[in-house]
């Protein structure tokens, strides 16, 4: 049984957009701090200590987790390159960012204590830690993405039998919805089993797999197909969101002195998590000192679609305030305060849902005279501050633009130059996804 300590309190307040709405000149939509984050979480975290006296076994016990935890946070946060010279702060400042804590499985004796605990941090004091060191993180969680872990046989492969080991280390795995990229293990029921085959690991139909990615809140699915090398296990990614499967990366997991099968697969299993992680990273760590700002003109057909895409903007990391400019009933006018990129920032909103498409002219408002010469007083129209570029910013995905189609990449021959290479018990990373 679990016990939860809350440790500190904050007061929040919110404010309604609605009701005054329409004939205020500034509302300001509120970021929603509060909301729960997985990536802000850190669950887990065992701790065992030994001590003069079981209360000082338990401070010092309760010391050690909270070091612990912050430093998975910062391996969730910290760009690669930062996570190398990180040097952690005194578990005293840590304390400070932690919102609350749980602790279970606790054990008590005269001079030991163990137990494993759950830190929830305060994302905005994390934050401001970061910030204040001059570190490049990023605090952008992406959407599921839904494993599909195939095993090769040698006589074809497998995904839904009893007899495939790698599932079945998928399927034990912890924390996999944790962490800057949630992963989602299919349950391999009977809609699954219809929409992806055993033997069509390549050779899906993109209208079932797009069927179950719905069907799990997935943003795509990763093919990552494992074939046993006598001590060793082979696994090839391929990414879903093009018109074809592509390969994009390799990992050689070697067994190490004394691992069984299961161990091994097991750390193969970090090791794809750890590679997701690593490429997300990278297309979404900030500076601390990079900030921008954008104009979007959002449009609904009613009162509920308004509220409902305030509610998606309140989800977006990365956002660091929105600023109602004007609102009429069909259309809204809003500044974003976002860090990082543009780029970032599209990338984002879509973890939200929300998509900003190619820039309009202003000029071309569908917002009547009296807000736009009224309300909006010179925003849209060339306003000293006013940015130079409007978006449109809604829910609905924009059509894909004409991608290119790579070569079709058989299940197990790796494109030129990307053979598996020994490395002494290290995962071998390849390609960038």
């Amino acid at each position: 049984m679990a016990i939860l300590y809350k440790t500190f309190v904050q007061a929040r307040t919110a404010l309604s957009v609605w009701g005054m709405c329409f004939f205020a000149l500034l509302v300001c939509l509120p970021l929603d701090g509060a909301r729960a984050d997985s990536l802000f979480t850190v669950d887990n975290v065992t701790v065992d200590a030994t001590a003069e006296n079981a209360l000082k076994a338990r401070e010092q016990a309760f010391a050690e987790a909270q070091i612990k935890a912050f430093d998975e946070l910062a391996a969730r946060m910290l760009s690669e390159n930062e996570l190398k010279a990180f040097q952690r702060p005194e578990a005293m400042t840590i304390s400070t960012m932690i919102k609350d804590y749980e602790v279970s499985d606790e054990k008590l004796s005269s001079t030991r204590y163990s137990g494993t605990y759950k830190f929830r941090f305060q994302d905005q004091a994390v934050r401001r830690y970061f910030s204040g060191q001059g570190a490049q993180y990023t605090d952008v969680v992406s959407r599921p993405v839904l494993i599909l872990p195939f095993m090769d046989t040698g006589q074809g492969t497998l995904l839904w039998s009893y007899q495939n080991s790698w599932m079945k280390a998928w399927s034990a795995a912890p924390n996999l919805t944790s962490g800057l990229v949630p992963i989602v293990v299919p349950l391999g029921d009977l809609a699954d089993v219809d929409n992806i085959g055993d033997d069509e690991a390549l050779s899906y139909s993109p209208r079932a797999l797009s069927a179950m990615l719905q069907r799990y809140d997935a943003s795509e699915a990763v093919v990552a197909i494992a074939k046993p090398e006598g001590s060793a296990l082979n696994i090839q990614l391929y990414r879903t969101d093009r018109p074809r499967p592509e390969y994009v990366h390799q990992i050689m997991e070697r067994a190490l002195p004394g691992q069984d099968e299961g161990q091994l697969y097991a750390r193969a299993v970090q090791s794809v998590k750890q590679a997701l992680r690593s490429d997300w990273k990278k297309k979404t760590v900030v500076d601390a000192r990079q900030h921008g700002t954008i104009e979007a003109r959002a449009t609904f057909a009613s009162l509920q679609e308004w509220s409902n895409l305030q509610r998606q903007l309140r989800r977006v990391n990365g956002v660091s305030n929105v600023n109602l400019k004007a609102l009429s009933p069909k259309e809204a006018y809003i500044e974003i305060v976002y860090d990082g990129t543009l780029d970032r920032l599209k990338l984002a909103l879509e973890q939200a849902s929300l998509y900003l498409t190619a820039a309009r002219n202003r000029q071309s408002s569908g917002m009547n005279g009296d807000y736009s010469g009224g309300m909006l007083g010179g925003f849209i129209n060339g306003g000293a501050q006013a940015p130079q570029t409007t978006y449109e910013l809604t829910a609905r995905r924009p059509p894909a633009a004409p991608s290119y189609q790579s070569p079709y990449q058989t299940p197990y021959q790796p494109q030129s130059g990307q053979t598996a290479r020994p490395n002494q018990g290290q995962s071998y990373y390849q390609t960038e996804f």
